[in-house]
């Protein structure tokens, strides 16, 4: 009997994307290609195509921008915040963002602003909203979860309040967690011997 690899899921789909993405980003032409659609929609990005329209499944444009989107976000950013995060960690942008917050790139009202405004827009606004924050929290390999972000962009046109909670519960969740273990360790810093 041989045992047979499981199907892949629908995160290793998009972080087997975001690998060739990061791949093609290593020549600075087509990192240069991919750069140009920042910001633009599906129809404004004809460079891009040459990179990776044989990497995009062949579905409707929502879903399809979703993977411009991130590629051109991808191909943006500085040489330091360039690589992989870790496969199969799964943190929605409302945890990354909660992240910048708790290593100090973010302050914690720019946060919650940036999280608002994004979880408000519809795909259009999204589109022209998420790269600059995205692109601000950047400041090292693996800030940003590639794959799990294009998951939610892919379903933004049919699930954005679905996916808005869960980026707000998640950025919230992660901040408590944080500021409880913030408070423990103070509490054991005034009171080692408790």
């Amino acid at each position: 009997m041989t045992e047979t690899s499981p199907p892949p899921t629908r995160y290793d789909e998009t972080y087997d994307f975001v690998k060739k993405v990061y791949d093609a980003c290593d020549d600075p032409g087509r990192r240069a290609a991919l750069r140009s659609g920042l910001g633009r929609p599906l129809a404004q990005s004809p460079r891009m195509h040459r990179v990776i329209a044989g990497l995009v499944p062949e579905r409707r444009t929502a879903f399809q921008q979703a993977y411009y989107t991130i590629a051109s976000i991808i191909a943006s950013l500085p040489p330091q915040a360039r690589g992989l995060p870790p496969k199969g960690a799964s943190r929605n942008f409302g945890v990354c963002l909660a992240e910048a917050v708790a290593r100090g790139d973010l302050r914690e009202t720019s946060a919650e602003s940036r999280l608002t405004l994004l979880t408000r827009q519809n795909e259009r606004g999204l589109y022209r909203h998420l790269p600059p924050a995205a692109l601000y929290i950047s400041t090292r390999p693996g800030t940003v979860d590639w794959p799990q972000l294009l998951l939610d962009l892919r379903t933004w046109d049919q699930g954005r309040e679905e996916t808005a909670r869960r980026w707000l519960q998640g950025y919230y969740r992660t901040r408590f967690k944080a500021e409880r273990e913030a408070a423990r360790t103070a509490d054991q810093i005034d009171h080692p011997n408790d």
